[in-house]
């Protein structure tokens, strides 16, 4: 009768630690965030003759611009070259000045699984590469603000990160396909110019593979919100490893990450991003919750033990 009692207790502990884990793991997952971006470049911009202008309409958390030009114009465009964030439809050299957002069926889905995840469009950034003379750009940096609205109610969330962009204008040589870097193209005009995205979250050795290794991404902050904590991740479509060779010519040194233009073309990347959420179910804490419950049983038996002996 005493084993039977035992077991029966135990029964009990283990049902109740049980329990009290159930409802700890209930508690609610934010799904989904609305948001809103602005992307500008800001300062420093080098050197001193390149030209700023632009600002994204209507919010003002970053002071920058939307469109960085260089050069004097030997084409047969007529054009200088340039880098615009969210062009307008048509025509790659005039920023619409847009904010980027989503929200509802367009915002930004939740996901709990790296190979089941669905990404964000961010802002778009497009350089129109033309064959010029004179000054070109040589850096720059780009701010990412980011407001993440939850879906449900809930504090927003800001994410704001400064990226650094390294380029290089390379010299033509239009009649010598072995003066490019490796990895930059060659066509009739000469060689192709080197935008390199830099940052100290952006790296090769530190991105992680989402949708079974189909995107790269990097973590760039999180964020706690009852038992869950979210992970932002941004990547950016367009944008690659770049040679060796190319990295170096650009100045930003090895395993370098950005895209190259031919000359007289133009060429795009788009940022995009994911939040991952992980709830926050400490092993020890689920361990104590036992402890605490055979505790508890043992002190019922023995009570019920010296209480027998004393009638």
């Amino acid at each position: 009768m005493k084993t039977n009692n035992f077991v029966k207790q135990l029964a009990i502990g283990l049902g109740l630690s049980a329990a009290m884990v159930g409802s700890a793991s209930a508690a609610t997952m934010i799904t989904s965030f609305d948001y809103t971006q602005e992307f500008e470049w800001v300062e420093p911009i080098n050197p001193a003759g390149v030209v700023k202008e632009g600002a994204t309409s209507g919010v003002s958390d970053v002071d920058g611009f939307t469109k960085l030009s260089w050069g004097t114009e030997s084409n047969d465009f007529d054009r200088v070259s340039s880098l615009v964030i969210n062009p307008t439809a048509g025509d790659s050299t005039t920023p619409s000045n847009s904010l980027t957002s989503g929200s509802g069926a367009t915002g930004l889905m939740v996901s709990t699984d790296v190979n089941a995840t669905a990404f964000a469009l961010g802002p778009v950034v497009t350089h129109n590469n033309y064959v010029i003379t004179g000054t070109s750009l040589s850096s720059t940096a780009a701010q990412d603000y980011v407001v993440l609205t939850p879906n449900g109610g809930g504090p927003d969330q800001i994410q704001e990160v400064t990226f650094g962009v390294d380029f290089t204008e390379t010299t033509n040589n239009p009649g010598n396909p072995g003066a490019c870097p490796a990895g930059v193209p060659f066509n009739g005009f000469g060689c192709g110019d080197i935008f390199a995205l830099t940052s100290d979250l952006i790296g090769l050795a530190t991105a992680q593979a989402f949708n079974n290794g189909s995107v790269l991404a990097f973590l760039i902050d999180s964020f706690s919100d009852g038992d869950f904590t979210y992970d932002v991740y941004v990547a950016a479509l367009g944008l690659a490893p770049l040679s060796e060779e190319a990295c170096n010519a650009a100045g930003a040194g090895d395993n370098c990450i950005g895209f190259v233009t031919a000359e007289n073309e133009t060429s795009s990347f788009q940022l995009e991003f994911a939040i991952l959420a992980t709830e926050n179910i400490p092993e020890p804490a689920t361990l104590g919750l036992l402890a605490a419950s055979l505790l508890l049983m043992g002190l019922v038996r023995r009570r019920k033990v010296n209480g027998s002996l004393s009638a």
